[in-house]
């Protein structure tokens, strides 16, 4: 397998992303914002898609010289503005540094769920869904795979990932800060909690099998489709994924939903992915089950206590 260069290789899916591809046995090299990651294992470059010039960016791409190359880069939180630029315009500035380096490369685009907006209630989402976001995010993020799908370059997919899952999630995510509100609490002997509303269902899907998914498309002899699903195809509601991590993590007191919720996801009450076609076309099925995806999030945070 060509060298797979991951963009953003320091951010949560990033680093899973690398890992999956050292796993399988294929040459990473990484790229992102300071200092590769403890361990990263590759060859790594400091990138700024928004400041570095392009010409720069594409000489950059060209020493590595990725047959594969996977943005992971972004932002998930911040004013509609900043979101706009970390995730479509750094999109469009890659596209460009790809296009200058001259290479020829197959590009992954992690997507967003959040692209779809409303869904109907026990319905699963398609990817021939029309995208309708309704948060600054997830308009980001459909900007930036719009921009994806119209380059011309043969190969290129976007991976339209759900919630991703797992260890060491930023606290401007639900389960990252249900993470650090739940072991502060255990920690400081606090009998409650405060979150926000938790009874929207979601498709949580485990970021181990986020990067078994990259992996499988940066393999793929041929690809069928540009624009794939990847989730777990089960709704759970938050609730039960704080719960369960309040269980793992030995915090018995109450959960109070008084907070205000994330605008993120606040006016989508049910969304599943449809991942049948992830199936067809990569023959990629997640292998974790939310339960596997709460014990590793606990290990980790014990771990780190």
């Amino acid at each position: 397998m060509a060298t797979i260069l991951v963009l953003g290789g320091n951010g949560f899916i990033g680093g899973w992303v690398a890992q999956a591809v050292r796993a399988s046995g294929g040459d990473v090299a990484g790229a992102g914002l300071g200092a590769a990651p403890a361990g990263f294992g590759g060859p790594w470059f400091d990138l700024d898609l928004l400041s570095d010039d392009a010409a720069d960016v594409a000489r950059s791409l060209r020493e590595v010289g990725p047959g594969v190359v996977v943005n992971c880069t972004g932002a998930v939180v911040g004013r509609s503005a900043d979101l706009m630029l970390a995730n479509a315009v750094a999109t469009a500035r890659l596209l460009e540094a790809i296009e200058r380096s001259e290479l020829n490369v197959r590009m992954i685009h992690i997507g967003s769920g959040a692209e779809y907006g409303r869904a109907p209630v026990e319905e699963p989402v398609a990817e021939s869904a029309c995208a309708k976001p309704l948060s600054p995010y997830g308009i980001a993020k459909l900007a930036a795979t719009q921009l994806v799908l119209a380059a011309v370059a043969a190969g290129t997919i976007v991976l339209r990932v759900f919630n991703a899952v797992g260890p060491r999630m930023g606290t401007g995510t639900l389960p990252g800060s249900a993470t650090r509100k739940l072991l502060d609490a255990v920690r400081e002997g606090t009998p409650q909690i405060e979150m926000g509303p938790l009874g929207s269902v979601r498709d949580f899907v485990d970021v181990r099998d986020i990067g078994a998914a990259v992996v499988a498309a940066a393999g793929a002899a041929s690809l069928e489709a540009r624009l794939v699903n990847v989730g777990s195809g089960q709704g759970r509601t938050a609730r039960e994924l704080v719960s369960g991590l309040a269980e793992r993590l030995g915090f018995h007191g109450a959960v109070a939903e008084e907070e205000v919720g994330s605008p993120r996801s606040q006016d989508v009450l049910w969304q599943v992915a449809d991942i049948s076609l992830a199936a067809q076309t990569l023959g990629w099925m997640p292998a974790h089950d939310l339960a596997s995806s709460l014990d590793s999030m606990a290990e980790a945070a014990r771990a780190d206590r």
